[in-house]
């Protein structure tokens, strides 16, 4: 392998080399960045036509497109003809694939049919075959997110949810007392009481930076690195988000204690949709994340609440003035209708959920603390914003 050109990122504060490399000597890489690497993405079992002819043209010796990778390493300094072996085999744990995951995938393929055939000459030849690859140095996780979505032009891109996920990596390893974070890398699914989905947890922690309950969007997390960047910087960037999660946690642990797990008499409720069977269903959803968040931001910037800790203080006297039946079938009645007269739907039931957890935790509203109550004036306030 040899070092083709160099050029410096100055967006992403990383060098950029152009290397031509044998095929085999990459797939021996590829092999342990699948294997090791926490945020490489999964293999995708779409668009066989385009792979298939992909292993074609591999195998024809076609000029395939550069592989681009990020070496997130500060050893070596500088990378050289001479040290640039070794600099990739020792710090392959630190090698990330954001650019040509599927080919490496159909490059592997080849050389186990090869294999299956004990076809050693063909082997051979297949391996010594050149190929290019980008190799960004230095480059940090956020660096590696925003070329990411830069060079996402590829026909299997990495989802959004796990693009949030890698942006916040480092939240998802804070010690959250009694919660457990499901990310999309580990496909695991956010399962009982204690357990949330990461992506959506950030969302509505996002929610929260941004008084604003609308959901990410791929353009929005260009700027989210930005404004990361800078709360990365700051000590209090992960209390925060252990307050958020905290303190939503403890509220569900609240509603639970209150209500149990007593089941929606859907005979009571009607026909219709049900958003939520039992308390913790209702609220236990992406939009009621992003909703708490919002309304938490919005009540601390209008001086009503110093922040989360005024929440956790008064969810001992939180009152439900009634049936957990009656309870139930309010909620869902709320949502149906809003699902009924919506034009974005998800999007009106986090601006919903925004003005409930205003009215639950605004001293000065008539709903204040009253989880019945707040219900019906959500509704009245979503209503007089929107129709």
């Amino acid at each position: 392998m040899r070092i083709a050109s160099k050029l410096h990122d100055g967006r992403i504060n990383a060098t950029n080399y152009l290397i031509e490399i044998s095929i085999g000597d990459y797939i021996d890489l590829a092999r342990a960045v699948l294997d090791n690497n926490e945020f490489q993405r999964k293999r995708v079992s779409s668009s066989k036509t385009i792979y298939s002819l992909l292993k074609t043209d591999a195998v024809q010796g076609c000029v395939i497109p550069p592989i681009v990778l990020a070496l997130s390493s500060s050893d070596p300094a500088e990378l050289t003809d001479q040290n640039l072996k070794l600099a990739l085999e020792e710090h392959v744990d630190r090698l990330m694939i954001l650019d040509g995951l599927q080919r490496t995938h159909s490059f592997i393929d080849i050389e186990d049919e090869f294999k299956r055939r004990g076809d050693d000459a063909g082997l051979k030849a297949y391996r010594d075959l050149p190929i290019r690859c980008e190799i960004y140095l230095g480059i940090n996780r956020l660096g590696i997110l925003y070329r990411m979505l830069t060079l996402n032009t590829g026909q299997t891109p990495m989802s959004l949810r796990q693009q949030i996920e890698m942006l916040y990596l480092d939240y998802s390893k804070e010690e959250i007392a009694g919660v457990v974070l499901a990310r999309e890398v580990d496909a695991t699914k956010a399962k009982g009481l204690n357990a949330y989905n990461f992506k959506e947890v950030i969302e509505g922690f996002n929610c929260y930076l941004e008084r604003n309950e609308l959901p990410l969007e791929r353009a929005d997390l260009l700027e989210n690195i930005k404004s990361l960047e800078k709360l990365s910087q700051e000590n209090s960037g992960k209390d925060l988000f252990k307050e958020y999660v905290s303190s939503f946690h403890q509220f569900v642990i609240r509603i639970y204690a209150m209500m149990n797990d007593e089941s929606l008499d859907e005979d009571k409720f009607g026909e219709g949709t049900v958003w939520g069977k039992t308390a913790t269903q209702i609220f236990k959803k992406q939009q009621t994340l992003a909703g708490f968040g919002a309304a938490i931001g919005k009540l601390r910037d209008n001086a009503v609440i110093e922040g989360f800790q005024d929440v956790v203080s008064v969810l001992p006297t939180i009152e439900l003035n009634g049936e957990v039946q009656a309870f139930l079938v309010e909620f869902n009645k709320a949502m149906r209708w809003i699902a009924d007269n919506a034009k974005k739907i998800g999007n009106a039931q986090r601006m919903y959920f925004q003005y409930y957890f205003r009215e639950l935790f605004n001293p000065s509203s008539d709903g204040y603390l009253k989880l019945y109550e707040a219900i019906p004036l959500a509704l009245q306030k979503y209503k007089s914003q929107v129709f």
